[in-house]
């Protein structure tokens, strides 16, 4: 594990291992080539292994490690994400870390960052040089969110190096290297504006084709099922949603409409109700406020239905969400890496008092009352930010440290229905048609995701399946396209994980019959760290 953050200094400071922190790769031919290197010598030694005289337990992290070992060739030879994605060349993450965390006194971080932006230009001179016709969608988030990153060297960072006790010449350097990095971080976004704006240049389409969507969701979902099957019972899961939407809408509305006529039409009515139900949400002004009391709401919750153990001693800290991280979602979950289990865990929010007033509305409509509770529910407690925290404590720090995303994105969802199953929200149907209607999207992420990369979606397409059938508001739909054309695969994360935990805990729950207990299988499930779903199953049921 130490040649492997040796090899990738940066990936480390995300889990937080900050003993190479002051290094700093540059992203050319000569680096890229050594990671081949590096990553090909470790799968001859994984290889040498005798897999069937291994533990269980061992093969797990085993096949893990090689699919991670046979992906990072993938994206390196194939894939080749370094040569049209902009946005992945940004010092901001790299940054704000080593500035926020405290593995060091501030004085030592201070240094650390002065060492890791010395080749500031260097690096970003790499980063331009790697592209070979970028998509336009990468080039503008990559422009966004490197200029969000100059943030970071504010003021703020100024003040902390004069009240440190550097030396002047060690605070002489540092400035030197922060201004140097600033001016690295403009001319890198200059010229990607200058693509941008020359109405003569092709850049390639975001669509990466059904081969190298296949391959990609193999190495990064790790299922047993393929994306087509995903996409059918994707397909299939938004008409059951559809039923249940349109019996609670039935239900509720002479509630909301009285004696008015409901809508024949299934979809209009739905449609109808969910627009009324909307009109109930937060302000701007509200938002932060509101999503602190809901997770204090939720920790009390989890503990006196007995779901699962808390760990009181961890904080959650509800923030806004820092600039370098904007462009892709409202919400998102950060966690300290399986290195630093005391650091606090982040719920990003993005303020939306920064907004244009109707845009912002639009965004609360979409997080309603209701909504946000289960926004809440998902990116913090028990989602996320719980099931990281017990991947942190995982005795198998490679189910940690290699985590599947669909895994971590399946416990999130699968916790949303979990805790309407246990009573959240007192069972009201309001609730539980947005849920559905929260579901929707998990289910449409897999459809846009597959249609898009594979099936050549236009964004008509995708529009009108997410404002006439996911009953999404303007401000999601916008969001939710431009995700899509900035990601691929991860979309799907959601919708499969869940369905693979889901039917997980009916297979537990026929093998144990009597002696199944809730809590017992969160927590059985969670201790695996964050390994693929598909391999923590063979693990619990296998179990005597």
């Amino acid at each position: 594990m130490d040649a492997l953050w040796k090899q990738y200094p940066s990936t480390a400071i995300g889990m937080g291992y900050f003993k190479y922190a002051d290094e700093l790769k540059i992203p050319d031919a000569t680096e890229f080539a050594d990671d081949i290197r590096f990553t090909r010598s470790y799968l001859d030694s994984l290889h040498a292994m005798e897999f069937a005289k291994l533990s269980e337990n061992n093969r797990i992290d085993y096949l893990m490690l090689q699919n991670d070992l046979y992906g990072t060739l993938w994206y390196l030879d194939t894939f080749k994400v370094q040569e049209w994605n902009p946005a992945m060349y940004n010092l901001g993450g790299d940054s704000y870390e080593i500035i926020s965390k405290q593995f060091a006194p501030i004085e030592k971080r201070l240094m650390v960052l002065s060492h890791h932006l010395q080749n500031a230009s260097a690096y970003y001179q790499a980063g331009l040089a790697n592209l070979r016709q970028p998509t336009r969608e990468h080039t503008e988030l990559a422009v966004q969110q490197n200029l969000g990153s100059l943030q970071i060297f504010d003021q703020s960072l100024q003040d902390s190096i004069t009240a440190s006790s550097l030396t002047g010449l060690q605070k002489d350097s540092l400035r030197h290297n922060i201004e140097a990095t600033k001016a690295a971080i403009n001319s890198y976004v200059a010229d990607l504006k200058k693509l941008l704006a020359d109405k003569n240049y092709s850049f390639r389409s975001f669509r990466i084709g059904e081969q190298n969507f296949d391959r990609k969701f193999h190495y990064d979902i790790v299922s047993d099922f393929t994306p087509k099957q995903i996409f059918e019972k994707a397909v299939t899961a938004k008409k059951n949603y559809h039923n249940e939407m349109f019996r609670i809408s039935t239900e509720l509305w002479p509630k909301y409409f009285g004696t008015e006529a409901m809508p024949a039409d299934t979809l209009m009515r739905i449609k109808k109700m969910i627009d009324r139900i909307s009109d109930r949400h937060v302000t701007p002004e509200q938002l932060f406020d509101t999503i602190r009391q809901q997770v204090t709401e939720l920790q009390q919750f989890v503990v006196t239905k007995n779901l699962l153990s808390l760990d009181s001693t961890q904080k959650i800290v509800v923030r806004k969400m820092p600039a370098y991280m904007s462009g892709t979602s409202l919400a998102s979950a950060s966690s300290p890496g399986p290195y630093e289990p005391h650091s606090d865990f982040y719920y990003n929010v993005s303020d939306l008092t920064a907004m244009p007033r109707e845009k912002a509305l639009s965004q609360l409509r979409e997080q309603n009352y209701y909504i946000l509770q289960i926004l809440s529910i998902h990116e913090a407690v028990p989602g996320h930010l719980v099931q990281l925290e017990y991947s942190n404590r995982s005795p198998s720090i490679v189910k940690s440290v290699f985590g599947n995303g669909a895994m971590i994105e399946g416990w999130a969802v699968y916790s949303q229905r979990m805790m309407l199953e246990n009573g959240w929200g007192n069972n009201a149907p309001e609730m539980w048609l947005m849920f559905y209607k929260w579901s929707m999207r998990e289910c449409c992420n897999v459809i846009i995701d597959y249609g898009l990369q594979c099936l050549n979606y236009s964004k008509d397409d995708v529009v009108n399946l997410l404002k006439n059938e996911a009953f999404q508001e303007e401000a999601q739909v916008e969001e939710k396209y431009h995700r899509a054309t900035i990601s691929q695969v991860q979309l799907c994360s959601y919708f499969t994980g869940s369905n693979e935990i889901l039917a997980l805990r009916e297979a537990m729950m026929k093998k144990q019959g009597e002696q199944f207990n809730l809590k017992n299988f969160h927590e059985k499930f969670l201790s695996y760290g964050s390994a693929p779903v598909k391999y923590i199953a063979q693990l619990m049921l296998n179990e005597n």
